[in-house]
């Protein structure tokens, strides 16, 4: 995908056509900032794995992995009005290296196909970027990890 790509400016003109990403460059370095456009819920692959089989397909979620595959990142639509995740579903997710990331964080995304660098894990479909719901993503952990989910 990034082979044609040159420069830091032609894998940000590419990530923004292809998917609709809203990326910025921050020293030379494609990212998104969370906030109101989009959300980001941070997991282990092993588990990030399992939740992209059980998301409803009718979005392809956008998943960025870190070089080395350490952490997988879900972008997700954020939650409608804005609100925060309760203390007890943070501790949950937590217990299971699930982080919801907070508004106004960079998340770096893909400039490789390489798993040497960042790369999808789960790549969006090209067009309209349709992300899951983050409350989609926290009930797949629940689903999971087969816990009912309480309130989010």
């Amino acid at each position: 995908m990034f082979e044609d790509c040159r420069t830091p400016h032609d894998i940000a003109h590419l990530l923004r056509h292809r998917y609709g990403l809203p990326v910025q460059l921050l020293a030379g370095r494609p990212m998104i900032v969370t906030g109101s456009i989009l959300g980001a819920v941070v997991m282990p692959p092993e588990l990030g794995r399992k939740i992209l089989g059980t998301l409803d397909r009718s979005y392809t979620a956008p998943v960025i992995a870190d070089p080395g595959e350490r952490t997988w990142t879900f972008l997700v639509a954020p939650p409608s009005p804005a609100t925060t995740v309760e203390v007890a579903v943070r501790r949950y997710l937590a217990g299971h290296q699930v982080t919801v990331t907070p508004g106004g964080r960079q998340v770096l995304l893909p400039t490789t196909d390489s798993p040497l660098g960042w790369h999808w894990a789960g790549e969006p479909a090209p067009g309209v970027l349709r992300m899951p719901p983050r409350s989609a993503v926290i009930g797949a952990v629940h689903q999971v990890t087969g816990v009912r989910a309480p309130a989010q």
